[in-house]
């Protein structure tokens, strides 16, 4: 886990480093330009796919932009040039940037050594920004007989040019793909620009279909140059993300990027500010762009050309046909010589199967009157014993039946039955396994089955055997069948299992069957260490529910507890459930997760679940009952094979036993190594309820200095001072708390102290500042504002003097929810702070859509600042950031003097909190440490 975190923070991090570190070395480097220097001009180069004049108004306003971005010292220029001219000009050397398509990026960074993508470009595509472009293969409306990518084979398509990536190179490697050869299976009329001459040539009927970019007939379609439903897409999808339906893959698009010889100083502020152009600015909208994103991945690019064999990768091996008998001449020898084997084979075999026919045909003759003689006295046979026989000829597929059996399935003497005759009278879920088996007779396999069938509303369990006649050479002739009804045996012995393996009272399984599924477990092999769990569930105080409403109200409760248990899902998976005895259950877990879960986490999720089960009330009698109960738990099987069913039973009795010595209403798992934690754990959790009522809770204050080493605030720290375990960290019961609502509970408690402290420090004369936590799971409750509304008014508190400090998982769910609710608190006074930024998703949308005042750097990041180059260039990002957006930054864990100085030197404005300042103590030694100088607002 602490990996995926590590790569996280690093992804987003770095590229919140880079952005700030550009920015301001570039700013610093523009700065120290002399200003009478002559401008320096440089030329970035686009590949012409319109009118020219067109393309240069066009892409005018971002040349414009980038002028007014750089210093005065810099000067750029757009060229707009055709493939020859731009591949001359970059031989040359005459340009210092270029903006083209995909595919000639790659081709011109293999043949002139461009730099990496700078940028990519964002186009809004129907209201949504997209990275990628894709390409279309669109034919005339009315021709019927072009559907799909295959029909394509054999026609004339027109195209803009053979180098053009959206309007050949995308559906050309589709093509092949297909088995289609773009070079030899289909006729290519090149038109040249305008892009509209593609369209010309297939509404002419010049050309049979076309190909051309995703959204160019969508634009000509608005702008009236198309006619609306005068054509058609040929092979259309929807990728996923991508507004507009395709005929071929995505790609990424346009690509920014430098010549060799271009100074890194420029490339760095040109990168800087095309990433910086806002996607609803003027000069976004005049471009009809979005702005432009990180570099995308053209690796597949570099794939499709490869497929393609097109420029760089046109070079194709040779091969002569000498060279191919040479190689493969020994292998063409073998497949001759055993096809001929092969025909040899086949003719003697068939000549010895013409031999034997005429032998066997008598033999199947004698057979059939043998049979017919012994006919009428197997039918009184079988009439006695209530058995049916027949026999099938698989040459006729007619059943020969006996009186008995057509009795048993309705059928007529006359009748002439075939199999699916029988199937009719069959019911609906057992014919797919008669099925099966009829299959495995016609290949030659004997079977027995049993299975029902319907007789009006009568259904009688039949039991069927079926050998299979061979010849003398093994031939399958014919297949003989017996049919007996055995309802009332069916019926005695499904009486018999439920008796022995169900509980009659909650009809659910009982004891003897959860025994028979743990050996089951136990013997299989195949299952994981520590696959299964076996929860025994005792209902707590039911000897009082019974003896105060009687037996029948008792076995009611039962009842709906077993129904209810039956129904549960744990870890995804449908669990198994017994009555083991009296008011005690048990569940039967089996899931490939449970190897992979901490113990720590599976008994949060075993407690939680077992919450969700039981917390709604039971209706008996039309009366409400709630009930809690006592679990013990234990895991199995082990590795070493040892454990047997009944020692797993014995091991979850045990941990049930404990659970009702420790009061009910606990989940135990059976003490062992792996468990010691558990019952660490659940006694933390049972206490900490309790913690509250019986004051055990203390806060502690720790102060936050600015550089003069002026007190500025201070957090509010919760700890837990136990009667017995001594004083408890909160990184043990703060999760705790988090998993169920004492979270909630402990907020409101440490919010109320807050307020009072205030007041308290008040009456001292001190402007007290106060930074308190606020839980994810609070902050989301549907009543938060009120009651934050309710405090302050009560409390008589000024809101500024509180900054309420939440995590970046906040955000991670409804983004929208949580900054209408932060407006409102903003509106109210109150401050925002994002504590430990940087260790989770962080990111600067949330940072501008949000009223953030301060963001507080993690611990983490400081400790090795000042050695390690990695933290020092995060730490310095953050700062940058938290400049250009005006946050108030504050550092944690500042334990020395050398993190102090490199913080100080790199920021005027940051405070400061951590050892080296001034450690957590009690509210109450920090206010009279206080209590001779008023705390002052930060500015």
């Amino acid at each position: 886990m602490w990996h995926r975190c590590l790569v996280q923070k690093w992804i987003v991090l770095l590229c919140l480093c880079i952005l700030a570190l550009l920015g301001s070395q570039l700013q610093a480097q523009v700065s120290q330009m002399p200003e009478e220097s002559a401008k320096q001009v440089y030329r970035i180069g686009m590949p012409l796919v319109d009118d020219q004049d067109i393309m240069a108004r066009r892409w005018q306003p971002l040349i414009d932009y980038l002028n007014q971005q750089s210093s005065s010292a810099l000067s750029f220029e757009l060229v707009v040039l055709d493939l020859q001219a731009l591949d001359a000009a970059l031989d040359k050397g005459e340009l210092d940037f270029i903006f083209t398509n995909p595919s000639l990026y790659v081709l011109y960074s293999y043949r002139y050594g461009l730099s990496s993508p700078l940028a990519t470009l964002l186009n809004n595509e129907q209201g949504q920004i997209v990275s990628q472009f894709a390409g279309t293969i669109f034919s005339r409306a009315d021709r019927s007989d072009l559907s799909q990518l295959s029909d394509l084979k054999g026609k004339r398509i027109a195209v803009v040019s053979r180098q053009s990536l959206a309007a050949f190179q995308m559906q050309a490697v589709e093509l092949k793909h297909l088995g289609i050869s773009p070079t030899d299976d289909i006729e290519l009329l090149e038109t040249g620009l305008p892009l509209h001459s593609v369209i010309n040539a297939v509404m002419s009927r010049e050309a049979d279909a076309g190909f051309m970019r995703a959204g160019v007939l969508e634009q000509y379609q608005a702008e009236g140059l198309l006619d609306v439903g005068s054509y058609k897409l040929i092979g259309s999808q929807q990728q996923p993300g991508y507004p507009l339906m395709t005929s071929t893959s995505l790609y990424p698009e346009w690509p920014v990027a430098a010549l060799p010889h271009t100074a890194p100083d420029v490339v760095r502020q040109v990168t800087a500010s095309l990433l910086s152009l806002p996607a609803n600015s003027e000069v976004a909208r005049q471009l009809g762009i979005a702005g432009f994103t990180i570099p995308g991945d053209y690796r597949g690019i570099d794939r499709l050309l490869r497929d393609l064999r097109l420029p760089p990768f046109d070079q194709q091996p040779t091969f002569t046909l000498q060279e191919i008998w040479a190689q493969w001449q020994l292998y063409w020898a073998l497949m001759l010589t055993g096809a001929a084997a092969f025909l040899i084979a086949s003719i003697l075999i068939l000549r010895h199967k013409n031999q034997h026919l005429a032998v066997t045909q008598q033999r199947n003759q004698q057979i059939t009157e043998q049979l017919r003689e012994n006919e009428l006295l197997l039918n009184h046979a079988q009439h006695v014993a209530c058995i049916g026989s027949w026999d099938y000829d698989p040459e006729s597929g007619l059943f020969n039946c006996t009186e008995q059996m057509r009795l048993m399935f309705g059928l007529s003497e006359d009748q002439s039955i075939r199999i699916d005759d029988f199937m009719a009278q069959i019911i609906p879920e057992d014919i797919d396994e008669t099925q099966q088996s009829w299959d495995l007779a016609l290949a030659g396999q004997d079977y027995e089955l049993d299975y029902r069938v319907r007789l009006g509303s009568d259904v009688r369990w039949l039991h069927e055997k079926l050998h299979v006649i061979r010849n003398s050479r093994g031939e399958m002739v014919r297949l003989l069948g017996t049919v007996q009804d055995v309802t009332e045996k069916v019926e005695y012995e499904q009486h018999i299992e439920s008796l022995a393996f169900n509980d009659a009272l909650t009809k659910i399984p009982n004891r003897a069957w959860l025994q028979e599924q743990l050996q089951d477990v136990l013997q299989d092999s195949a299952e994981q260490p520590y696959s299964a769990l076996l929860i025994l569930l005792n209902i707590d105080r039911f000897k009082t529910i019974n003896n105060a409403r009687g037996s029948r109200f008792g076995d009611a409760l039962l009842i709906a507890v077993g129904q209810r248990l039956s129904q549960c899902q744990f870890f995804g998976v449908q669990v198994q459930v017994a009555r083991v005895a009296g008011d005690e259950f048990a569940i039967l877990v089996q899931s490939e997760r449970l190897p992979e879960m901490p113990v720590t986490a599976l008994e949060i999720t075993l407690a939680d679940l077992c919450n969700q089960i039981f917390e709604a009330p039971f209706l008996i009698d039309d009366e409400p009952v709630s009930i809690s109960i006592s679990s013990g738990v234990t895991r199995f099987p082990e590795e070493d094979d040892s454990i047997t069913a009944e020692l797993v039973f014995q091991r979850a009795s045990m941990a049930l036993t404990h659970s009702r010595l420790e009061g009910g209403g606990q989940l135990i798992f059976f003490e062992s190594p792996m468990s010691e934690a558990a019952g660490y754990r659940f006694r933390l959790e049972r206490d900490l309820s309790r913690a509250l009522e019986q004051n055990q809770l203390r806060l502690f204050m720790q102060p936050q200095f600015d550089g003069q080493g002026s007190k500025c605030a201070a957090e509010l720290l919760l700890r837990w001072e136990h009667p017995e375990l001594g004083m408890i960290s909160p990184a043990d019961f703060i999760p705790i708390a988090e998993s169920s609502n004492l979270i909630v509970d402990l907020d409101i408690w440490v919010m109320d102290q807050a307020c009072s402290l205030i007041q308290q420090a008040k009456t001292l004369g001190i402007t007290l500042h106060l930074a308190v936590n606020i839980s994810p799971r609070h902050f989301c409750i549907q009543g938060f504002v009120p009651w934050m509304k309710m405090v302050l008014e009560q409390q008589d508190v000024n809101p500024a003097q509180l900054m309420l400090e939440v995590t970046e998982g906040l955000f991670l769910n409804n983004i929208d929810s949580v900054s209408a609710k932060m407006q409102e608190l903003r509106q109210l006074g109150l401050r925002f702070s994002i504590d430990d930024f940087g260790t989770g998703y962080s990111s600067l949308a949330y940072l501008k859509r949000l009223p953030v005042s301060e963001i507080k750097i993690d611990r983490s990041f400081v400790q090795d600042a000042p050695q390690d180059p990695d933290d020092a260039a995060l730490i310095e990002a953050i700062l940058a950031v938290a400049d250009k957006m005006h946050l108030q930054v504050v550092a944690e864990g500042v334990e020395t003097l050398e993190q102090a100085e490199f913080l100080k030197a790199r920021s005027e404005t940051i405070l400061f909190q951590g050892y080296f300042y001034g450690r957590p103590a009690p509210v109450q030694d920090w206010l009279m440490r206080w209590q001779e100088s008023a705390l002052l607002p930060c500015t």
